[in-house]
């Protein structure tokens, strides 16, 4: 297998990183440290995040977006493989 070039490790290892930190760091995070859940007098239970679900969102969206830009600009460079028997 050939050698990564710098953007392809950028695409890969910092989207593959950006998804693990929003998803199970993010998550491991607030099952340590979250808020506690109290619950009103009607007995719903009010959610409080210790981190924005729209921060935690675009962290995911951000390794989302590098890993597609990696694979758009490998399917872009690579050459086509031959078929010919």
């Amino acid at each position: 297998m050939s050698e990564l070039t710098t953007m392809e490790r950028i695409g890969l290892y910092g989207g593959g990183a950006l998804l693990l930190i929003g998803t199970v760091g993010i998550g491991l995070l607030e099952i340590a440290l979250g808020a506690p859940h109290p619950v009103t007098g009607e007995g719903q239970v009010v959610h409080e995040t210790l981190i924005s679900i729209s921060v935690r969102s675009y962290i995911i969206l951000l390794g989302l977006i590098l890993m597609a830009a990696y694979g758009v600009t490998n399917l872009l460079s690579k050459p086509p493989a031959d078929t010919s028997i």
